[in-house]
């Protein structure tokens, strides 16, 4: 199991910003699912996805981890930030 995923050491901030920001998505995706899958709020999970790339980049560039894996989450911050304005 270790093979694919890798044991990563985070600082108390980023995992607390992390937290808030999984009950927050768990939150807006229960009031999806009651108000019959309302697609203004999916769009508020989108932007809550993109921010949570943006901190994990940034956590990775303050940890000085690999700057590949910075880029790649910054872009999948991209990806998610196009998916809430479309």
């Amino acid at each position: 199991m270790g093979l694919f995923f890798e044991k990563r050491e985070s600082t108390k901030p980023f995992i607390l910003i992390r937290y808030v920001m999984i009950i927050a998505m768990g939150l807006l995706l229960l009031l999806v699912i009651i108000n019959d899958f309302n697609f203004d709020l999916m769009k508020n999970i989108c932007i809550l996805l993109g921010i949570g790339s943006i901190i994990d980049g940034f956590e990775d560039f303050y940890i000085k981890e690999n700057k590949r894996q910075m880029l790649l989450n910054f872009g999948i911050a991209f990806i998610w930030f196009v998916v809430f304005f479309v």
